[in-house]
């Protein structure tokens, strides 16, 4: 018989259609501690000033980081472009995580 391992993380890519073509810009991390969801995200700035490219590696880093520590002062608020994908995530995390008590969305 083997033990069945719960999974107490989950991520999604923010995508992008640009030029016909579909690209990761961000990422939207969801963890489940002490029954609370805590969600993070990160979206690189691919403004022409900027010009930055997007690392799956990095992005997942923040974003978990973001999650564990909301009340950081330097954590930013969240974009209104990444706010409806959050609140749709925070969803996708309370379907997943069913014995969770509690949902933290990002401010």
């Amino acid at each position: 018989m083997s033990k069945e391992k719960h999974q107490t993380e989950i991520f999604e890519y923010i995508r992008r259609r640009k030029g016909g073509k579909t690209h990761k810009v961000g990422v939207i991390f969801g963890e489940v501690a002490d029954g609370v969801i805590r969600i993070g995200w990160s979206k690189c700035n691919q403004t022409p000033q900027h010009g930055d490219v997007f690392n799956a590696d990095r992005g997942i880093e923040l974003a978990r980081s973001r999650a564990r520590n909301p009340e950081r002062p330097t954590s930013p608020r969240t974009p209104l472009c990444v706010k409806s994908q959050v609140r749709r995530f925070g969803s996708r995390c309370v379907r997943y995580f069913r014995d969770a008590n509690r949902l933290e969305l990002p401010a």
